[in-house]
């Protein structure tokens, strides 16, 4: 058991009067010390403001931490204050200022995190390009459209380049992309931000940027989800695109015995690399590369557990960060109130969460886990939960090359079988996904499935559940058709569905001379009794007992008129030839056709 750390408090008068705390700790093999200042206006870190109790308490704070092995040496943060310019600056200068006060914390809420830092950074390389030298005084409307205008106009232009066949590099030697305009609505939004503060700082007196002529439509995307034989499709496409211990196994049977082939398909089939199988072997690189090679088209590369990143991102619903920051410590997986996973950190305060698992799931992420093993990967709590070809965080944007991969050879496998493909699918797809599922499955209960998802509005949620109810309504058609099928056998008393159809039987059973009906005057119509409850009795749940008894009075009636008016009854009033000899009826014209 490590020694518990200890430390010791100082106090030391200044020349001002005030006094200064003197903390000395051990920490990590090394003598720390931190000082804590009464002085409300010090030019340090510490805040100022410290008595000999707070201190005392803070230096107990600190080796708690130590203990933990949690403490760090505070960094001297740079002092930013709002009024540093003494003239207008230019657009250069101010964004620079701009940008470090974001990060600091000093301008917004809180400081921002490292993904909204390099956002930031990416879309002041576009701004600083056009706006850099101009004073903010210098930036009007016009120019603000200037600015849109030419992005717009560059944006056209290198997608007509690559459409041509040109390869199109940045500074960096990377392919060149145009700009979407969601991504040109964002750099006027920064634009609108950092002149909004010039604003503040009463360095301009109005926004140029806050102009209706500076909005740009943005087409909303088409967000949709995965239907459940989709999902099940593209989670064995993405098991079949993880190497296979059996193939493995299975390549180890029939080398040769006692051969550096089956020696090395047998580790292989244990779920271990290449290097580990040298190091066991003896054997030189060359060869085990040699050996791999002829295994031919069995797949052979390094896990990363495909399969289980699948089944995770559609079977719990996490966002793709909150997937690639999984400990194999934040799982549950055998807990008596059932197994679950910890989302200890998230975009939002309710994205801090306890997932539920299915059962499904928790064998694939055993079987995950076991294969991390064999390879020789970390397994410890504090490992990450998916790791990459080198045991590190693996970056979304591989698990997006992941999904996608997985989503070509599902959608080959659809085709196959004369399905339709899937369509483009991102791991955000499959977080939908799992919302739609969620909902069907536990008979549309939406707080349940906002609170497995992470959601503080039910917006998104809601707008999954009224996608599936638009998927739903294409059942409406057959749901029709069953409630026909079941008034037509609760009228005829079995099902008619033979070539000749009921209309055609029904004629043969029609009366052989035409009712003489008469119709009411309006004085006779006030004489008839009004049909009601009391007179009809109540109506069943399950059958329609009012309506047939209707349609039986009204149908020969009208099958009889339409016999008589097509010429099928003669003047005598016997029936013209049968049903099998006569052709289809015309259709009825109603009385106003007539």
């Amino acid at each position: 058991m490590a020694r518990p750390a200890t430390g010791s408090m100082k106090i030391e008068a200044q020349a001002d009067g005030t006094l200064t705390f003197r903390l000395r700790f051990g920490a990590y093999g090394k003598r720390e010390t931190i000082r804590l200042h009464e002085h409300r206006d010090c030019d340090c870190d510490c805040g100022g403001g410290w008595t000999e109790r707070t201190a005392q308490v803070e230096l107990q704070n600190i080796l708690t931490r130590v203990q933990a092995g949690i403490w760090e040496r505070p960094k001297r943060q740079p002092v930013i204050t709002e009024q540093v310019f003494r003239e207008i600056p230019t657009f250069h200068e101010y964004a620079s200022y701009w940008l470090r006060a974001k990060v600091e914390g000093v301008l917004g809420d809180k400081p921002v995190n490292e993904n909204t830092h390099a956002d930031y950074r990416s879309r002041l390389r576009h701004l600083l390009s056009f706006f850099g030298r101009y004073r903010l005084d210098e930036i009007d409307r016009d120019l603000c459209l200037a600015f849109k205008a030419h992005k717009i106009r560059e944006a056209q232009e290198i997608r007509e380049a690559l459409a041509a066949g040109a390869d199109l590099r940045d500074e960096r030697n990377r392919k060149l992309v145009p700009l979407a305009p969601v991504s040109i609505k964002r750099l006027l939004g920064a634009l609108a931000a950092i002149l909004d503060e010039a604003v503040e700082d009463e360095l301009i007196e109005v926004n140029p940027a806050r102009s209706r002529r500076l909005k740009i439509h943005v087409p909303k995307p088409k967000r949709t989800f995965l239907e459940m034989d989709e999902l099940a499709c593209i989670e064995d496409a993405a098991g079949e695109q993880d190497p296979s211990l059996d193939l493995y196994a299975q390549a180890a049977r029939a080398a040769p015995i006692g051969s550096s082939a089956a020696a090395v398909a047998v580790r292989l089939s244990e779920g271990k690399r290449q290097a580990q199988i040298v190091a066991e072997l003896g054997l030189t690189k060359s060869t085990v590369s040699f050996h791999v090679r002829k295994l031919g088209a069995l797949r052979v590369g390094r896990y990363v557990g495909r399969e289980a990143i699948i089944c995770t991102l559609g079977r719990s619903g996490v966002r793709n960060s909150e997937l690639c920051d999984m400990r194999i410590g934040h799982l549950r997986l055998h807990d008596p109130e059932g197994a679950r996973f910890r989302i200890p950190d998230a975009k939002t305060e309710t994205g801090i969460r306890d997932v539920e698992v299915s059962p499904y799931m928790v064998e694939v992420l055993i079987m995950h886990i076991d294969r991390l093993r064999r390879a020789g990967n970390d397994t410890s709590p504090d490992a990450w939960l998916f790791q990459n070809e080198r045991g590190g965080r693996m970056a979304r944007q591989r698990v997006g090359e992941i999904v996608l991969e997985a989503s070509a050879l599902a959608s080959e496998k659809m085709r196959e079988r004369g399905l339709p493909p899937l369509p483009h699918i991102t791991p955000h797809s499959l977080r939908r996904t799992y919302i739609s599922i969620s909902l069907l499955s536990n008979e549309f209960d939406v707080k349940w499935v906002m609170d497995q998802v992470g959601h503080a509005d039910s917006k998104m949620t809601m707008d999954v559940y009224a996608q599936l109810q638009q998927r739903a309504k294409r059942e409406h058609g057959a749901s029709f058709d069953r409630l026909m099928r079941k008034a037509r056998e609760q009228l005829y008393g079995r099902a008619e569905t033979d070539a000749g159809g009921v209309l055609d039987r029904q004629l043969d059973r029609a009366p052989k001379t035409p009712p003489q009906t008469r119709q009411p005057r309006r004085s006779d119509r006030s004489q008839n009794p009004r049909i009601s409850r009391e007179i009809t009795g109540p109506r069943s749940r399950d059958s329609n007992s009012g309506h047939r008894s209707f349609q039986s009075c009204a149908l020969p009636a009208e099958l009889s008129r339409r016999e008589a008016v097509d010429g099928r009854l003669d003047a005598t009033g016997s029936p013209g030839p049968r049903a099998s000899e006569r052709q289809p009826l015309a259709p009825v014209r109603s009385q106003a056709s007539r």
